[in-house]
């Protein structure tokens, strides 16, 4: 993996990808086996435990560039007010993304168990 991509392009990428996976299982038969269903949920799964610890750094950014006295203000706005409230979104953000995590990985489990037609896993692939 190379470290050296603006992580801006990175995140507009992620949105794209996002994005072709909502159009990629907008209808129910487009994942058509449980196989299917508990794949796409794994590599939700997968990029969202990521997520959390990204806005973490983000929120370590602004507090840098605050501290580095880097930031203006537009419009007249405060910048300290401005600021502790793009930290405490960041914050919750973080909260909703980790209950994300937990809930995608709690879903993980029955997804295991579940399989075609006979019920066992694997049991939904096609011959």
């Amino acid at each position: 993996m190379r470290i050296d991509r603006d992580p801006a392009l990175i995140a507009y990428q992620l949105a794209d990808e996002c994005r072709a996976l909502v159009t990629a299982t907008a209808k129910p038969a487009q994942l058509g086996t449980v196989a299917e269903v508990r794949d796409v949920v794994e590599g939700v799964h997968l990029a969202v435990n990521q997520l959390p610890q990204a806005v973490r750094q983000a929120a370590a950014a602004l507090r840098a560039l605050e501290e580095q006295q880097a930031i203006g203000v537009a419009d007249g706005g405060d910048l300290g007010e401005d600021v502790s409230l793009a930290l405490r979104a960041f914050l919750n953000a973080e909260v909703g993304l980790t209950l994300a995590r937990a809930a995608l990985r709690e879903a993980s489990e029955p997804l295991s168990r579940l399989g075609g037609p006979g019920g066992a896993p694997g049991a939904d692939m096609a011959p």
